[in-house]
């Protein structure tokens, strides 16, 4: 029987597992109560993804063996994969119980309340390891995330570092440590890290994304080796010189794109995406519309803020244009440098295929900056375009038409304010350990803007839109937009026609 066991569990270490569950299947029928047996299958089952029938079996070995703890351990892996977090936490500190040295208890335990949110306790695990173990890069690890993420961030770069030590080809621990130098506004320090979690792990996502966004406001060294850093400089250097009182050609918009497609074509790593479809100029002012919707969306409720919101809104005949105005937007100077995006329209049912708004803090504001901008407007890409302003956002007004209204025929609803209040208090405890990073964004063109581009012109491919074939470049699918297009074609043909009849 030991023998059996013995060629199993090397089946299993080899990754023959299906060969291992079978001899244990056997073992079990001549001894159903060998824990060794169940546990193994247990191991089994849960590298085959098969978490509950993982469960079941180390719950049998601990039936026959209570202090089976590699048992406890497994069970609360598993049930920490099926997101069940506090029966983790219950099977891991039984095992503790069991065995107080148990050091890969303690590490998966610390893990877990991490994912609760409860730094602080995680801490205490992760010390308790280095304190039996003396050093340990994962509690290293896990200590200096719950340090970042309790703010606490020299002695999160402190415990980062000494991972690094230890282990220091661990893309995640770099990308977290350039994450921590973010939070502490030291930019070169935070692009240097991304870079390497870059290096070491070519496909790190989040690391990719990092850059992505630390590049919308800050212009690292010319010396990166980073694919990232090195095609954004050289996107820089791409940049466009217009006059906000002359018409912008439609050559000046194709020779501009074709430089940023070489430049694309010859630097960038074209496996990794930019899944986004707006182009914002930010002024670092959060406009919170992330908890407006979601008090909208819980209690159909319009938020008391977005009563004082308003935005301009330019209606754009196709994607030649959508570029136009890009670059209008990038130049124009507002006093308030009021945030401003350019897009393509994927919300379903929506009117319209590519607009341009601006947002404003009140009427009289949104007057004086359309006075500014029409003139603009009609010299550097049409008379005939459509400028106007709204109210808020699209999808209150489809439950309050009157809200739409600029007259401000509808006024807030004083009911709201408790529902504003019960949301408030759900996001204060949800995002009390997140933090966002607002900066104003850089002027020119950034790879952030340019991937983006590549999606409007993708887009407009998929519509019908003739003018993308002006443009004389190879457009690549995006699994993205057609996921968010799938369904509502026909519809954006529709709306392309209405504007060009």
């Amino acid at each position: 029987m030991e023998n059996d066991l013995s060629k199993a569990l090397t089946l299993f270490q080899s990754g023959r597992l299906e060969e291992a569950k079978k001899i244990c299947i056997v073992v079990l029928k001549n001894d159903e109560c060998n824990s060794q047996a169940l546990n193994l299958n247990g191991f089994i089952s849960y590298y085959q993804k098969n978490f509950d029938e993982a469960i079941k079996h180390w719950q049998k070995a601990i039936k026959i063996n209570p202090n089976y703890i590699e048992a406890y351990n497994g069970c609360g892996n598993a049930y920490k994969n099926l997101k069940q977090l506090e029966k983790a936490v219950e099977c891991f500190n039984k095992a503790i119980q069991i065995e107080p040295r148990y050091l890969e208890a303690y590490i998966n335990l610390g893990n877990v309340l991490i994912k609760l949110e409860k730094f602080e306790e995680a801490i205490i695990n992760f010390d308790k390891v280095n304190k039996f173990k003396s050093i340990s890069t994962e509690a290293f690890q896990g200590k200096a995330y719950s340090l970042m993420k309790l703010k606490k961030y020299d002695e999160a770069i402190f415990n980062f570092n000494q991972s690094i030590k230890m282990k220091p080809n661990d893309a995640n621990t770099y990308y977290n440590l350039g994450a921590t130098y973010e939070s502490l506004e030291k930019w070169q320090d935070a692009a240097d890290n991304f870079s390497k979690a870059m290096e070491i792990d070519p496909n790190h996502n989040e690391a990719f994304r990092g850059l992505l966004h630390l590049l919308e406001f800050y212009n690292p060294k010319e010396e990166s080796k980073n694919f990232v850093i090195r095609t954004n400089n050289l996107l820089k250097h791409n940049n466009i010189n217009i006059s906000l009182k002359n018409k912008i050609s439609d050559d000046t918009i194709i020779n501009y794109y074709s430089k940023i497609s070489n430049i694309l074509d010859e630097n960038f790593d074209h496996h990794f995406i930019n899944d986004k479809s707006q182009i914002f100029r930010d002024n670092a002012k959060d406009l919170n519309c992330e908890r407006h919707f979601e008090v909208f969306n819980t209690y159909n409720a319009i938020p008391k803020f977005c009563f004082d919101c308003y935005k301009i809104q330019i209606d754009i005949k196709n994607v030649l244009e959508l570029f136009k105005l890009y670059l209008v937007f990038d130049k124009i100077k507002l006093e308030k440098n009021n945030i401003r995006k350019c897009m393509i329209e994927i919300r379903d049912k929506v009117s319209g295929n590519y607009k341009g708004l601006i947002y404003c803090s009140g009427l009289s504001e949104a007057q004086r900056i359309e006075k500014y901008l029409n003139p603009i407007i009609k010299k550097t890409i049409g008379e005939d375009l459509s400028i106007f302003i709204k109210r808020g956002c699209t999808e209150f007004a489809v439950s309050y038409p009157k809200y739409k209204e600029i007259d401000q025929s509808m006024n807030y609803n004083n009911d709201w304010i408790e529902k504003e209040k019960i949301v408030d208090d759900i996001l204060k405890k949800r995002n009390k350990y997140s933090e966002k990073i607002l900066k104003e964004t850089l002027e020119g063109l950034s790879i952030n803007d340019a991937l983006i581009m590549k999606n409007w012109l993708y887009f407009a491919k998929s519509i019908n839109d003739e003018s993308y074939k002006k443009f004389n470049t190879n457009i690549p699918d995006s699994k993205y937009l057609y996921k968010k297009l799938s369904g509502q074609i026909n519809h954006r043909k529709n709306e392309l026609k209405k504007l060009n009849p």
